[in-house]
């Protein structure tokens, strides 16, 4: 079987689902869902997603989210691998955690946030056992956070689904109207918003899905991939660059192999996560023999980032620097079916 089509470009709007294993559970207890939502704000974190709703559920997940950069299929490797692994040692469970692949519908455009996101919210409450009576009951999605300011997190993009609000969704008060629209899908619940979306992952008008399909490209050459992977990504050279500005070095200090610089830690972090690069090209780019060594750089950023609010002003400074325009358009090339497409803003 042929694997889902991919399809990942600056901005690009996702509703991503993955189901357990035959459908066995995902989540067996609160220390699951707990371990997963650390490892999900971590994701969001080192990858830079605006995360806009989720809904964990004993058997699947469901993530609304905005990708600033490309890097859906790899945030969600790091992700789903990091758990799994971590589920399999708790439980002693061997074999697959999720079955194949997670799914994901690319949706067009902010008029869609209010649909999506309710309907992700209203997934506990949905079904023939609901899981709980109302959404914000329900202690493992995004929603207690929109019904109550106190239940907020940091990794939520709350402000990105009150920004989409239109005066024809009622109320005077964005968070007021959200909450209303959403507990107005109690009463009569509203239909899965896939249901409309092109063979079942492409959600948007006939011009979105037309401007989708033209720059859609099959896989024909398997050695263009590599090439394929670079489509609309900043150039991890760029990155490197940015980082050695920031922090007043040349960028061949990052060659030191004894050098425990952070800045050196923070560039093979922020090349990984902002660009395709590959293990191999950044063990070489930091003149190390083994791309395990380069995992270890980033695992040593991972670790000096959390509850550190410096050194994530650090890595905001650095973006900074980063083009502003992002990538020069590219054609798309024949490649790997997961393609990255640079749309026009």
């Amino acid at each position: 079987m042929a694997r889902p089509l991919r399809l990942e470009y600056p901005g690009a709007i996702h509703h991503v689902m993955s189901r357990g294993n035959l459908r066995r559970s995902v989540f067996e207890d609160e220390r699951d869902y707990q371990r997963f939502l650390q490892g999900l704000e971590q994701t969001v974190g080192r990858f830079g997603w605006d995360l806009l709703s989720f809904a964990l559920m004993p058997n699947h997940f469901r993530l609304f989210l905005r990708t600033p950069q490309p890097n859906l299929s790899r945030g969600m490797q790091y992700l789903v691998s990091g758990y799994a692994n971590w589920h399999a040692k708790r439980h002693r469970r061997p074999g697959h955690l999720t079955q194949g692949r997670f799914k994901a519908a690319l949706v067009e455009d902010e008029s869609y946030f209010w649909t999506v996101s309710r309907y992700v919210h209203l997934i506990p409450v949905r079904g023939k056992r609901p899981l709980a009576a109302h959404p914000a009951d329900w202690p493992w999605s995004s929603y207690a956070g929109y019904a109550r300011k106190r239940d907020r997190v940091g990794w939520v993009a709350y402000e990105a689904i009150y920004s989409a609000w239109q005066g024809e969704m009622g109320g005077s008060h964005p968070e007021t109207a959200y909450r209303r629209f959403v507990e107005k899908g109690l009463a009569t619940m509203p239909e899965d918003p896939f249901r409309e979306a092109v063979g079942g992952w492409l959600l948007g008008s006939p011009k979105f899905v037309d401007r989708v399909r033209a720059g859609m490209t099959l896989p024909r050459h398997p050695d263009a991939a590599p090439a394929a992977r670079r489509l609309a990504c900043y150039d991890y050279r760029a990155v490197l660059a940015a980082v050695a500005e920031h922090y007043g070095i040349a960028v061949d200090n990052f060659l030191q192999k004894r050098s425990g610089a952070v800045s050196r830690d923070l560039a093979a972090w922020l090349a990984r996560g902002l660009t395709p690069v590959t293990l191999r090209e950044l063990s070489a780019a930091f003149g190390l023999t083994h791309p395990d060594s380069v995992r270890n750089l980033i695992r040593r950023a991972d670790r000096a980032l959390l509850g550190s609010r410096p050194l994530r002003h650090e890595i905001e400074a650095i973006c900074h620097r980063l083009p502003k325009t992002g990538p020069d358009p590219v054609k798309p090339i024949r490649g790997e079916r997961r393609v990255r497409l640079d749309f026009p803003r």
